[in-house]
């Protein structure tokens, strides 16, 4: 009898050990170039973001093309893209990149930018861009 459970034992983990790695076999990866239209009115939200970690800035990757009078604005918010209750921390002008990517940044005192907040990156003006990264700039100094 006991060689039977051994045996039934061992076959149920030989199958349960070809399963597992059978299904990481037929994952696909996921795209690292996902770009986001922007237009008035656009908004792309993070929820839940810790602003207490030293952040004194923003970095954003975009590209634009566009021929208009007045360039298009990126505005920076916390808790609601529009609204009362929405909090500006801050402004970025789009340059035209004539399609290529560019790195533009948003430093300084960012006002209300402490606790847990809903951050959201809202475009204004007219004209179109792609934004295609996003990444925080800290203050290593301050861990000191």
């Amino acid at each position: 009898m006991k060689p039977l459970a051994i045996l039934v034992t061992a076959a149920m983990l030989c199958c349960l050990s070809m399963q597992a790695s059978g299904q990481g076999v037929l994952r696909t990866p996921a795209s690292d170039t996902m770009k986001y239209q922007m237009k008035q009115g656009a908004y792309l939200g993070f929820r839940q973001v810790n602003l207490s970690m030293g952040e004194i800035g923003f970095e954003v990757v975009i590209s634009s093309n566009f021929k208009g009078k007045s360039a298009p604005r990126l505005e920076f918010r916390i808790d609601q893209p529009r609204g009362k209750r929405s909090k500006k921390l801050g402004s970025i002008k789009i340059p035209d990149t004539a399609d290529t990517t560019f790195n533009i940044k948003l430093t300084g005192q960012l006002r209300h930018a402490f606790g847990i907040h809903d951050l959201f990156l809202v475009a204004k003006g007219e004209g179109e861009f792609e934004i295609s990264g996003f990444s925080f700039i800290h203050n290593y100094f301050a861990e000191k």
